[in-house]
This record gives C-alpha cells, structure tokens and sequence, in this order.
C-alpha cells in the first residue's frame, strides 16, 4: 500500500454549493495531487488552463487548480494501487468522460431510494480518485466527503 495526496476543493458556483450541501461537507471537489506541478481530476465543466479547455478527467496545473477554488487542503490516504500515477496518466490519454448522471445521483434522497445513476466508463470527481485508489467496493459511488472522512 501507498500513500497518495488528494487535494480537495470548495467551490462557490451553484454545482459546488450544491454538492456541499448534498454532503453535509466543506468540500465540494477532490482530485489527486502527484505532489509536484499536477492535479489529475474529472471535471464536468470547459475550463483553460495551462493545457487549453478541457472537461472530463484532465490533467491540472497545481496553479490553476488553486485558482478555480475558494478554499483547498491536501491531504494524504492509503491507496490500494502501487500504480496509481500511470494510471492516472492512462485515463488522461483514454479521454475518460465526466459522469454528469452520478454526480446527479449524489441527492440524498435518490440514494434513499437506491436509485443508482451513471456509467461505469465516465467518473467524478471522487469516483475517478476511487478508480484509481480503490478504496470502496465496485458500484459505490463515493463522494469527497466519503474521501475526505477517510484522511482524518
């Protein structure tokens, strides 16, 4: 096992204050950090960066992930992938979408009901860090507060 940093973000636009609420959480984002120039995340909307505009799971310049976000902390787990870089990179190059349905089915009453959204070749943000660290069992849909309760 290996540690990895996970950066998470607050968000103060109506999809962050959204997810914040849905989660009884500060954080409204989380994307893996490699602990030098890039953060890997999935991003459902167009931003530019440093690498142009982009959506989907991206590689983040660390300045322009800070510039998108209100508040952020880093924070480490353990990760069950002694590949998790190269995986990262994989899902880069794969162009992997952005699950908009699972980030819909976070609503807590849609969980409620077991009603389970998404595809299983797209991720959120917190999916896309549990794809890569494995840390919750197939078919969970985690959310950055799951990961964030995980690094205390």
């Amino acid at each position: 096992m290996t540690k990895v940093a996970l950066i998470f973000g607050r968000s103060s636009k109506f999809m962050g204050v959204l997810i914040r609420i849905m989660d009884i959480s500060p954080w409204s984002h989380v994307a893996i950090y490699d602990g030098g120039e890039w953060v890997y995340e999935s991003v459902g909307a167009r931003y530019r960066g440093r690498l142009g505009r982009r959506k989907g799971f991206v590689k983040t310049h660390i300045d322009d992930f800070k510039k998108r976000y209100s508040a952020w902390r880093l924070k480490e787990i353990d990760c069950h992938n002694e590949n998790w870089l190269e995986d990262c990179e994989r899902m880069v190059r794969d162009k992997v979408e952005y699950d908009y349905p699972a980030t819909l089915g976070g609503i807590w009453f849609l969980r409620l009901l077991r009603i389970k959204l998404g595809s299983k070749h797209a991720h959120n943000c917190s999916e896309a860090v549990n794809a890569i660290c494995k840390r919750f069992i197939d078919g969970y849909s985690p959310t950055p507060a799951d990961f964030w309760r995980l690094t205390r």
